[in-house]
């Protein structure tokens, strides 16, 4: 494992300390490369749907990162998940992961009413969609309840942690108050840092960080 590269693909620099640093508890031998384009979010929230014209941005970040020679690529912007079919195809090369997939699959497995809060605008109804999608394919009838606050991605960016973690923990109650949630995802790989205020609930609370990391490494390793 000491020799593997993993390319990690960003569209904010919020989602990269956190993957960082799960991949530094975890897996501290792979190295990790990085490649942003903080622009893809902003086209993406201001057109509201993900277009070939993205996804050939976003493509352009991961031919990059095959340039370089990474073994494996962990997109980290769960707002980019829908793509990841069609990046799979275009870069045969190397596993490609998204940030969510893993997770939502847990998710699935510890309950039927799932809560998804998320701090970007596209980031809760497509994780929504992407949960009802899979749930389909495994026979399994699941509630879906969405939270979304984008203020929260605001003060996170002016490097305002508090608010961040309480405007979070205030959707996260919301939520467990209109319904009886059995597990909450913070959508974003971003979220992960407000964690810690919600320890004390007695439900499960998933973030990507540790669950992608450990996906992507796995798909290399299987891959040989």
């Amino acid at each position: 494992m000491s020799n593997l590269q993993i390319g990690l693909i960003h569209a904010t620099l919020n989602s990269i300390d956190p993957l960082i640093s799960a991949f530094e508890k975890n897996f501290p031998q792979v190295d990790t490369i990085n490649y942003l384009d903080e622009g893809l979010l902003i086209e993406l929230n201001r057109q509201c749907q993900l277009t070939e014209n993205l996804i050939d941005r976003i493509s352009y970040l991961l031919q990059k990162a095959i340039d370089t020679g990474v073994d494996g690529i962990l997109l980290s912007c769960s707002s980019y998940s829908p793509a990841i079919t069609e990046l799979r195809a275009r870069f045969p090369e190397v596993p490609v992961e998204n940030v969510d997939d893993e997770m939502i699959l847990e998710a699935l497995n510890k309950g039927k009413k799932i809560g998804v809060v998320a701090t970007v605008a596209a980031a809760g109804p497509t994780t929504q969609k992407t949960l009802l999608e899979k749930a389909k394919q495994i026979n399994k009838n699941v509630e879906v309840f969405v939270a979304v606050s984008t203020e929260a991605f605001d003060a996170l960016s002016e490097k305002d942690y508090d608010r961040h973690d309480i405007l979070i923990a205030q959707m996260v109650h919301k939520l467990l108050k209109e319904s009886e949630i059995d597990v909450v995802i913070l959508a974003q790989l971003s979220m992960a840092r407000a964690l810690s205020s919600l320890q004390h609930l007695a439900i499960p609370v998933l973030t990507s960080p540790e669950i992608s990391s450990k996906a992507i490494v796995d798909r290399v390793l299987e891959k040989g």
